[in-house]
């Protein structure tokens, strides 16, 4: 080291100034990178697994963004509708958003690398709305009876037939939860009463029979992920009208197999739970007003009666309805076509009934999932909007209930002084009733089931 005021050596000097020149490109080339670096490329992939219909939960996949130049910081996700969700790093888990009404959202990734720099993508989705599936004779004269598969919207709107087959019937329609896609419904195409699952963008050529027994199938209700189908069948040897018993097999119609053993009594009228796979169903066994709701348990495997009120209970309809079709299919002389569901949580069920002392009408009635604390639904919707009702609980006969998928309501059959049966809405707003549909006998409406 040279003493103060000596000169430096050249060496010294030349390895200072190429340390100086190094820093200084280091410097330059950071500076550069950050100034002329890659932007990061946003990728956006989602699914709603063909559920088109409100309310509709879409997966967004985000995993194949990509920084060329360096690591992506931030994801942000604007689903369109008003909502947005800060992602953070981590999208080995697939983020979901529920859209809750129809119509067309443009959905926005923007990605921030370490650079600060930033990617966009835009999709466009369209959310169709809520319809609400049943069966309807359009003809409506009593004297020869036509059902029909039709869909409306769930203000009665738009009403149209998914299926037309003349001379046969389709009944007791059910909609596939987890996309919507599939009906499964009971016709007597072949002679005798099967299970047939229709796609609702194939028409007839999309008609698919599931069951082919030599005795009567009828009253599909799908399980909540829709890879089951539990239904109704008087197979035995031979068939009677006091042999029905709940039936499964798989959505293909493979692996039939009797789910309940309530003979010498009858079992009818399942319905899948939108919460869980526990299935109710309807029975006369042990019955203190002509049929009870039971409760088949799917984890202990075991049928337990779970409410027996005075009356006819879960599957009571009008006797005129019940004096065609039931008689038609095969029905017990006692038994009905309604058939109590679930609420779109699987805490409440709604179900028809008709009491002893309501003078022979049949009403809908609500409870909890321990088939306790049931009122009419008149009473459970004053309770919910907080003030006294009419119009909902009348001298008509009611039944055949069903639960809007967005829990804002309850549609229902009711038959009419004029002798028609027509679908009805109750909305748990305001108690306000709404007339769906006006033409022919209109029956068994059935929405999605929520997939939870």
């Amino acid at each position: 080291m040279p003493a103060f005021g000596e000169a430096a050596p050249r060496g010294l000097i030349r390895r200072i100034l190429v340390a100086m020149l190094l820093c200084g490109l280091a410097f330059g080339i950071a500076a550069c990178r950050g100034f002329f670096g890659q932007a990061p490329i946003a990728l956006l992939d989602f699914t709603s697994g063909n559920d088109q219909e409100a309310p509709v939960v879409y997966v967004f996949d985000l995993a194949d963004s990509n920084d060329p130049d360096g690591l992506i910081v931030g994801y942000e996700l604007d689903y369109g509708d008003g909502a947005a969700a800060d992602i953070g790093t981590d999208v080995t888990d697939t983020p979901t958003h529920t859209y809750d009404e129809a119509g067309t959202f443009e959905i926005t990734l923007t990605v921030t690398d370490n650079d600060g720099r930033i990617g966009m993508v835009s999709r466009t989705i369209t959310i169709g709305p809520a319809m609400i599936t049943f069966s309807v004779d359009r003809d409506g004269s009593g004297v020869t009876w036509d059902y029909d598969i039709w869909q409306m919207k769930s203000d009665g709107s738009e009403q149209g037939a998914i299926y037309l087959n003349t001379g046969d019937e389709e009944v007791f329609p059910a909609l596939v939860p987890t996309t919507r896609n599939r009906v499964a419904y009971a016709s007597d195409a072949d002679g005798d009463w099967d299970i047939f699952t229709i796609s609702l963008a194939g028409g007839p050529l999309g008609q698919n029979q599931l069951t082919e027994q030599t005795s009567s199938e009828i009253q599909p209700s799908w399980s909540r992920n829709g890879a089951l189908i539990a239904f109704s069948s008087n197979t035995a040897a031979p068939a009677s009208t006091d042999s029905w018993e709940i039936w499964t097999m798989t959505s293909e119609g493979l692996s039939q197999a009797k789910l309940t053993s309530q003979s010498p009594s009858w079992a009818i009228a399942p319905s899948y739970s939108t919460a869980s796979d526990d299935l109710l169903f309807v029975s006369n066994k042990d019955a203190a007003g002509g049929s009870s709701i039971w409760l088949w348990d799917s984890v202990t495997e075991t049928a337990t009666e779970l409410f027996d009120g005075p009356g006819r209970d879960g599957d009571a309809s009008p006797t005129g309805f019940e004096a065609s079709l039931a008689t038609a299919v095969g029905l017990p002389a006692v038994a009905g076509i309604s058939k109590p569901v679930w609420s779109p949580t699987g805490t409440e069920i709604a179900f028809s009934s008709e009491r002893l002392g309501f003078g022979g009408i049949v009403d809908i009635w609500v409870m909890d999932a321990a088939g306790e604390n049931e009122v009419t639904l008149e009473a459970y919707v004053e309770a919910i909007v907080g003030s006294s009702l009419s119009g909902i609980t009348t001298d008509d006969d009611e039944f055949c209930p069903f639960w809007l998928e967005d829990g804002s309501g309850l549609v229902f059959a009711r038959v009419e002084t004029s002798g028609l049966y027509n679908l009805y809405k109750v909305s748990f707003d305001d108690g306000v009733v709404t007339k769906l549909t006006a033409i022919g006998d209109n029956v068994f409406p059935a929405v999605k089931e929520f997939d939870l």
